[in-house]
């Protein structure tokens, strides 16, 4: 491992700005943050199955596992690093004998250097609840994490379909914001960084400067455009990623002021009031009806009551 090259992962909940940080930083000659891989974490548990990759049917595992592990709803690991099968199988015997965080290493850095960059990084939001994890496994590491007023967001996961109203996005919202919030915040600041997507995009030179000083990277002008080269680094879904192929628009943000109704807004701040607050995110106050709040106070209690008693009767069925 290369360790005057840390690797940087960028976390957040979805539909934050991600891919927008991502492509920017992947306008710089020094480092190359490929398309959502999604198994550093998942494939953890498999290092009794992968050795010390010294064996060839240890690596053929690990790169059928790349092959085969789900990166997003339509793509797959392996593809997303554009190595072949052998130039990875040579990666991993160089490498060897190495663990499971070693050979995940020497593929990204394979992947980097492919492309002509050093350094190597990752951008896979749900990675947001493994800070703790990559922080161990990867004790160089520096994590930027992406963050967005959740009411945008909520508009964009329901366009995506990820979540079926309001409320649910509030908490789907929320718990990514605090799980990054928390185990990033035990960390030491040269390695975990907050990222205000509004921020980036009203002021992407400022923000993006202080990120280059923060990650030791050099700021080049072209980072404000990645526009110029997002074709070149968005593989699948393409109908999620439409606004990075245009310049930075800082009308993007705060869509939610004209797009949501009052009703949309009290459902999502009856949930998220108290974490905005603590973002410094502008608060509306609209609140739900009382006679909508008792309801949904009630179906909450039933649904706790039935969960307790599918627990008590698989108990009496155990017994």
């Amino acid at each position: 491992m290369d360790m005057d090259a840390p690797p940087v992962f960028i976390v957040g909940c979805e539909r934050s700005g991600n891919t927008l940080l991502r492509l920017m930083l992947n306008r710089s000659p020094s480092i190359h943050i490929p398309s959502e891989t999604y198994f550093l974490s998942r494939l953890a548990d498999r290092q009794e199955v992968y050795g010390d990759f010294s064996l060839a049917h240890q690596r053929w595992f690990f790169i059928r596992d790349l092959q085969t592990n789900k990166a997003t709803s339509t793509t797959f690991t392996f593809p997303v690093f554009k190595l072949s099968i052998d130039e990875a199988e040579d990666v991993l015997l160089k490498a060897a004998p190495t663990n499971y965080p070693g050979a995940a290493f020497a593929l990204f850095e394979a992947a980097a250097r492919k492309q002509g960059k050093k350094r190597w990084g990752d951008k896979t939001p749900r990675h947001v609840f493994d800070i703790q994890w990559l922080a161990e496994t990867f004790p160089t590491a520096q994590i930027i994490h992406v963050i967005r007023d959740g009411r945008d967001v909520a508009s964009s996961l329901l366009k995506a379909g990820w979540v079926s109203n309001f409320t649910e996005a509030a908490y789907y919202w929320q718990e990514k914001v605090q799980a990054g919030r928390k185990a990033g915040r035990a960390l030491e600041k040269r390695r975990y960084c907050e990222v205000k997507y509004e921020q980036l995009v009203i002021d992407p030179e400022r923000m993006l400067k202080h990120i280059c000083n923060w990650l030791n990277l050099t700021y080049i002008p072209e980072m404000l455009d990645p526009s110029a080269t997002s074709v070149n680094y968005i593989s699948g879904d393409w109908h999620l990623h439409r606004m990075v192929t245009r310049p930075v628009d800082a009308s993007r943000i705060y869509a939610w002021k004209t797009a949501l109704s009052l009703r949309q807004l009290a459902n999502f701040e009856a949930v998220t009031e108290e974490l905005l607050n603590e973002l410094n995110y502008e608060v509306t106050g609209a609140k739900i009806p009382l006679w909508r709040a008792s309801v949904r106070e009630g179906i909450k209690k039933l649904r706790i009551l039935e969960a307790e008693s599918h627990k008590f009767l698989k108990k009496l069925e155990i017994h």
